[in-house]
């Protein structure tokens, strides 16, 4: 492996592939990443979507969110709060599980959403409500698993993507 560092170039030979790991923190990137390997960060209370980020470009990050247990202080809000990027288009891919902040949105396994930078988005009325009392309930863990890629410079849509737009997808926050 040929890494640069500050004083040049070395060159480290390993007895096994170097991507043959449970979790990696360092600067060597995977040839694949199975989204099913990541383990998020789990908190007392609810944190921002950077403590998903798994990759970083030019440009742009992504953000794998994953099944794992839900936030456990007793005055957590267990589910994203309302907010809106000021520096960041947010494109997210939904892959799987229970979305539970977006019930009734439209949203589902496959979906894909586009939040431009400063479009507020985050759970609809009363979700936060009941996410609440379902932790009460005993509910403990999320289950979905969706992808996220904050660009840092804003997407253009195509004419495929604007011919696919849900048109009551933004009147959704209000219902």
């Amino acid at each position: 492996v040929l890494v640069r560092t500050r004083g040049g170039l070395s060159r480290l030979t390993f007895r096994h592939h170097p991507f043959d790991v449970i979790g990696w923190d360092g600067y060597l990137y995977p040839y694949a990443f199975n989204i099913n390997d990541f383990e998020p960060i789990v908190k007392r209370t609810h944190a921002p979507p950077p403590v998903h980020q798994t990759f970083e470009g030019p440009n742009f990050v992504i953000c794998s969110f994953c099944p794992r247990p839900l936030d456990f202080d007793d005055n957590a809000i267990p589910i994203p709060y309302n907010h809106h990027n000021v520096d960041s288009d947010e494109f997210m891919f939904y892959v799987g599980g229970d979305y539970t902040a977006r019930k009734g949105s439209g949203i589902d396994i496959g979906s894909v959403s586009l939040h431009p930078a400063g479009f507020t988005h985050g759970p609809q009325p009363g979700t936060i409500e009941a996410s609440i009392n379902a932790v009460r309930q005993g509910h403990t863990h999320t289950t979905e698993t969706a992808v996220m890629i904050d660009t840092f410079r804003p997407l253009h849509l195509g004419p495929a993507a604007t011919r696919t737009e849900d048109p009551e997808y933004a009147w959704t926050w209000a219902r």
